[in-house]
């Protein structure tokens, strides 16, 4: 069996893959209840699966086990410090990670301003709504991982930091306005291992198949399978030093792939 190279978007409760593999074969999609599934199904063949939700949690501000970076009071991780930092306008699409035991009350069906007020105590800083709203693709991501799943080889992307890293500069527009999905398509293009009737097969196969996954996911998941595919000396990570782990021993960190580095810490 050859070896893939898988993107993972959550869109709406749905997992969407799309899989690039080593024979040059055009990529393939599929669509998912559960991230476990995501795992029994490509845990076994793929060299990398990029996934887009925070793995790596913080805990509290009194824990000794957290590794999050603290300033005025507040726990932040260290890799969304920085990938605010290098994607520019972009930055709001980096949400705030929630704690673990606020994305688990997220995930449990508790209101906003409860696993806000939660996250605060734990963290010093408030969720917004988009934050808490992943929390429960979190979870089962921290679930997987910390059960079967193989750190190595599921990892955390961001698709807006993929883009950037691909397009050379920061991008301008957003992601759901016409010209934000052509700048995409544009940086998709220049990716080796892309084809421009690719995002249109998809498009259609998934439309056969009668899901309703937005462009923007699949262009998000393009992003983030042609990072996973990346060579060995493009296949880089926010921060580049050995990341932290946090209290589980879960990495923190986001991959992307670039001939350079996107930052110089």
């Amino acid at each position: 069996m050859c070896s893939q190279y898988v993107g993972v978007d959550w869109s709406s409760g749905e997992w969407v893959s799309i899989a690039y593999t080593e024979e040059s074969d055009p990529p393939s999609v599929a669509v998912f209840d559960e991230i476990a599934e995501v795992w029994d199904h490509y845990g076994t063949s793929a060299r990398r699966i990029v996934v887009d939700v925070p793995i790596g949690l913080c805990e509290s501000l009194e824990s000794d086990a957290c590794s999050c970076v603290e300033e005025d009071g507040e726990l932040s991780r260290r890799c969304d410090d920085l990938a605010r930092t290098v994607i520019g306008s972009r930055y709001r699409s980096v949400f705030t990670a929630p704690a673990r035991e606020a994305a688990k009350l997220a995930a449990a069906g508790a209101d906003h301003s409860e696993i806000s007020d939660r996250n605060e105590e734990l963290t010093g800083k408030r969720l917004t709504q988009q934050a808490a709203s992943i929390s429960a693709g979190i979870v089962e991501v921290d679930d997987l991982l910390l059960c079967d799943g193989n750190p190595e080889v599921l990892v955390e992307g961001h698709p807006e930091v993929c883009f950037r890293a691909l397009s050379g500069s920061p991008l301008e527009h957003s992601k759901h306005t016409a010209a934000g999905v052509e700048e995409r398509l544009a940086v998709l293009r220049g990716v080796d291992e892309y084809t421009c009737e690719d995002w249109q097969r998809v498009a259609r196969e998934l439309g056969r198949e009668g899901h309703r996954i937005g462009l923007d996911d699949v262009l998000d998941a393009f992003v983030l399978a042609l990072t996973a595919c990346a060579p060995v000396a493009e296949f880089r990570r926010l921060p580049s030093d050995p990341p932290r782990t946090d209290a589980e021993g879960l990495p923190m960190q986001m991959v992307y792939r670039s001939e350079t580095q996107l930052t110089h810490e």
